[in-house]
């Protein structure tokens, strides 16, 4: 049996007295280094003795640390130091042997700067952005109108009045699904991520407002938590971010699809003006009356034109004038085939006219005779016809028979 496991069952034979377990636990926590902390002041008071026991909570979230602040620490501040200060302390751990108690002895504490603090949201906004979560072109266009607007505000606000009278001015129809969240501090954050999910959830919300009628950059600090910014990027429904912090704005002005510069800004984004609207409209309709009024008069200034023509009073005016027309035609037709009779009647009667003077009839008709043997040989030389040779003499009016001598 090993030494290891010697040891393990005499420790499970044998417990550990409290002490000797505080012992242990002070021996291993002596060895851990310094740390550097940040985190959020809370329950800090200097009592006579001129020690501190605050705590420090995360500032995004509900995780708390003792610490223990010595009056040979505390006389060196030179800050003054108050509940929800943003600070970062130096210290290290200490383990309370007899009370079993856990804390930091701080040996410096200072407060974090605002410059600080605006390299910490730089960072987070290039991180935001990197992962797509800032992203241009993933904003959503608002509503033209919306059935119902989600607002996240604090309750008896001049923000919440300020986005109910100039909606209500604009539109009065307008319909509220209010939800109502602390706009600074430690729960800031959870809540609005919170109402966010409800109001995105509801099918009758059309677009979220998150308005706060501005104040100290710190005290807007919960509208540039990283779980606000994603439940802001997250939502379906359009989100318009109405802080009302215009130097250093917060990061939901980066994420949010709309950002108003004021919760009256914000009122004036989400929902027309339903005067101007029915201005416009009314300026339409007379436009179109118009047009329409003039279209009409053209086209009965058009029917009078066609009326009064005198085809319209007499419709067979149109069929004589195309009769006559055809009658014309037809008589400059006939005059075409007259003449082209003519002309072909001259040319057959020339053509004639030559064809029988080179006719050999011709000939015959002037007195020639044609003479052939009985064969119808015709013969042109008499001393090849023998006499007493049968002969057949054509004249122009018929033939006879002869003999040769």
């Amino acid at each position: 049996m090993s030494d290891e496991q010697t040891t393990e069952q005499a420790d499970d034979a044998r417990p550990y007295s409290v002490g000797e377990f505080n012992e242990k636990v002070h021996q291993a926590i002596n060895k851990w280094p310094t740390a550097r902390i940040e985190g959020e002041l809370i329950k800090f008071k200097v009592g006579p003795s001129g020690h501190a026991y605050p705590q420090l909570r995360d500032v995004n979230g509900g995780a708390v640390l003792e610490l223990t602040i010595w009056r040979s620490v505390t006389s060196t501040f030179t800050e003054v130091f108050n509940d929800s200060d943003r600070v970062v302390v130096t210290g290290k751990l200490n383990y309370y042997q007899p009370g079993g108690k856990l804390s930091l002895n701080v040996t410096s504490m200072k407060k974090v700067g605002l410059g600080d603090l605006l390299a910490q949201l730089e960072a987070l906004r290039a991180k935001l952005r990197a992962e797509g979560v800032i992203d241009e072109s993933k904003r959503q266009p608002l509503p033209f109108l919306p059935k119902r607007i989600g607002l996240i505000t604090a309750q008896n606000s001049d923000a919440e009045q300020d986005v109910l009278k100039n909606v209500l001015q604009r539109f009065p129809n307008a319909q509220f699904e209010t939800v109502y969240v602390p706009v600074q501090g430690d729960s800031c954050p959870a809540a609005v991520v919170d109402a966010i999910a409800k109001l995105d959830a509801n099918p009758e919300v059309d677009v979220i407002v998150i308005a706060r009628g501005g104040g100290a950059f710190l005290d807007l600090i919960g509208f540039s938590d990283e779980r606000v910014l994603r439940a802001a990027a997250a939502a379906k429904t359009p989100i318009v971010s109405a802080i009302g912090h215009e130097a250093d704005r917060p990061l939901l002005d980066d994420v949010a699809d709309l950002r108003a510069s004021t919760p009256t800004d914000a009122a004036k984004r989400v929902v027309p003006d339903v005067s101007e609207e029915l201005h416009r409209i009314g300026d339409v309709l007379s436009r179109i009356v118009n047009k329409i009024g003039h279209y009409v008069a053209v086209q009965g200034d058009f029917l009078a034109q066609v009326v009064s023509r005198p085809i319209m009073t007499n419709p067979y005016v149109f069929l004589d004038e195309k009769q006559q027309d055809l009658e014309r035609a037809l008589d400059n037709l006939r005059s075409e085939i007259d003449l082209s009779v003519e002309r072909e009647s001259a040319q057959h009667d020339s053509r004639l006219s030559v064809l029988r003077s080179l006719s050999p009839l011709g000939t015959l008709e002037r007195g020639y005779s044609v003479v052939r043997d009985l064969d119808g040989h015709v013969l042109t030389d008499p001393k090849k016809v023998k006499a007493g040779t049968k002969l057949r003499v054509r004249l122009s009016g018929g033939e006879l028979d002869a003999t040769s001598n």
